[in-house]
């Protein structure tokens, strides 16, 4: 178990290389402020939207793009979220002097990023019966969120749930704005107010599964056959 939970935490932190690595690589050529036209024949990134920027990555990920096609390609590989380098692209060009956030603060960004992805692709495939699933999966997303972010646990109040009508549609539409939101925090008080809404829909999602669960408990029938037991004085009706 020991053997298996190192190889885990290795395989995290493997993982986490590249992307810590890939604002570097960029400034290398770019600029520190992405103010430099890379070896002089690309556009000037600081000049493009986040927008531009996003879609520049995007044709890099399918093996189409400008002069700089060859060597992007081998930048931009399949682990890359276009959507969280963007946002950080774009954010390092348009603030000067901005100091990298500590690896820590990254790590666990980008482990929040990726999880959301995920949980958004699969609320777009997902049907009514994939909802206990999709359920849990954000459920043990918050958890994680939580039980690492102690500012996140001083916000969070969770007597303060209630049940709440919630489509597929609503829950599609709250994941997919955490998403973005935790690709464009680049602090611990930024990325809180993410975190917070997000655990808002899981708490949510909970106390919903609680009212139908004692909805079909006080729906089911008491058995009164041989040898049944009258439990009606402890029912509260």
């Amino acid at each position: 178990m020991k053997t298996l939970i190192k190889t885990s935490l290795a395989m995290l932190i493997a993982t986490s290389i590249p992307l810590l690595a890939d604002m570097d690589r960029c400034v290398s050529c770019h600029g520190v402020d992405f103010e430099k036209s890379a070896l002089g024949v690309s556009k000037i990134v600081k000049n493009m939207s986040e927008e531009e920027i996003k879609k520049a990555l995007d044709g890099y990920k399918k093996g189409i793009g400008g002069p700089m096609k060859d060597l992007m390609i081998q930048e931009v590989n399949l682990g890359v979220d276009t959507d969280a380098m963007s946002a950080d692209v774009y954010n390092e060009a348009h603030t000067p002097g901005f100091e990298e956030p500590d690896d820590e603060f990254i790590f666990q960004k980008r482990l929040s990023v990726r999880t959301l992805h995920k949980i958004k692709n699969n609320l777009k495939k997902a049907t009514k019966d994939d909802m206990p699933k999709i359920s849990s999966q954000i459920k043990a997303a918050a958890f994680t969120m939580y039980t690492y972010d102690k500012l996140l646990q001083s916000k969070v109040d969770f007597t303060k749930f209630k049940p709440k009508k919630l489509t597929m549609e609503d829950i599609l539409q709250t994941v997919t704005r955490v998403k973005k939101c935790v690709d464009h925090s680049f602090s611990e008080e930024e990325i809180v107010k993410c975190r917070v809404e997000f655990l808002d829909l899981a708490g949510t999602l909970t106390k919903n599964e609680e009212k139908k669960m004692k909805s079909k408990m006080k729906k089911a029938p008491i058995y009164t056959g041989e040898g049944a037991v009258d439990i009606s004085k402890y029912i509260k009706h």
